[in-house]
């Protein structure tokens, strides 16, 4: 496909504000994600999924009820917290360690799943897959209707953990915030995902709709009714010969980096 510059000179644009809050799921989203997927999902890619990742936030969740503890404590001397219980530590925990303990345990069987998979090298697996989902989800259906891929990954698959999550809160289990927390940036990045695909798809075809259609909107000046809705923007030669040239020069040869066989 020719690269059309006209295209990519006015129709190009971006939105800052959507670009920087998909950059913001993206970039914070990875470890929330890592958190609820070992449980619903196996066969990740042997660069999505980094067993030295879920060692660290392991340790870091591990310890985090005491840092908050701390911090509690801390607050208590100003009137405005409780002092330091390790019962109450404890009672309210209890579930978050548990999870903890199952997460690791999923995260290693992970690990071991990827040691068994064909070498990428050998281009025989994507390095980057999410891995493959739970069939019981994937047969989920709401009102009689089973949901496509999309549907599963940004509400059923973090939903479940929601409202897990939701239950856990209310019997004041801490871990329960833990799960509705990354529930949502699990949803949320998906999304994201998504939504980057469809445009991704969206900008080839406007692209391949903008050079099919350069010459009725920009030489014979032809109306968006007649050219699927493309217009071109900015004044134009009188002489219709001297637009046609003008139309070629609009686009270039794409130039793609083949791979040696």
């Amino acid at each position: 496909m020719k690269k059309n510059l006209y295209y990519r000179s006015i129709y190009g644009r971006s939105n800052i504000l959507k670009g920087t809050i998909l950059i913001f799921f993206y970039t914070f989203s990875s470890y929330p994600r890592l958190l609820l997927e070992v449980f619903i999902r196996k066969n990740f890619g042997e660069r999505y999924f980094s067993f030295i990742s879920a060692i660290t936030i392991t340790i870091f969740l591990s310890i985090w009820p005491f840092i908050s503890a701390g911090i509690t404590h801390m607050l208590s001397f100003g009137g405005y917290g409780r002092t330091f219980d390790f019962g109450d530590v404890f009672q309210h925990y209890f579930t978050w360690y548990l999870f903890l303990l199952a997460f690791m345990y999923k995260s290693m069987e992970r690990n071991e799943e990827i040691k068994r998979l064909p070498s990428v090298f050998d281009f025989a697996r994507f390095s980057l897959s999410t891995g493959e989902r739970h069939p019981r989800i994937l047969a989920f259906k709401w009102k009689g209707k089973s949901l496509d891929v999309r549907q599963v990954e940004t509400l059923v698959e973090p939903g479940l953990f929601f409202f897990i999550g939701l239950f856990l809160m209310l019997i004041g289990q801490r871990v329960g915030t833990l799960l509705v927390i990354s529930s949502i940036f699990y949803s949320l990045s998906y999304m994201a995902a998504y939504m980057i695909g469809d445009h991704f798809v969206m900008n080839k075809i406007d692209e391949m709709i903008c050079n099919e259609e350069m010459v009725s909107s920009f030489v014979e000046g032809r109306e968006p009714s007649e050219t699927r809705g493309f217009s071109f923007y900015g004044r134009k030669p009188t002489d219709p010969e001297t637009r046609r040239k003008l139309a070629d020069a609009f686009t270039e040869d794409f130039e793609e980096t083949v791979l040696a066989k």
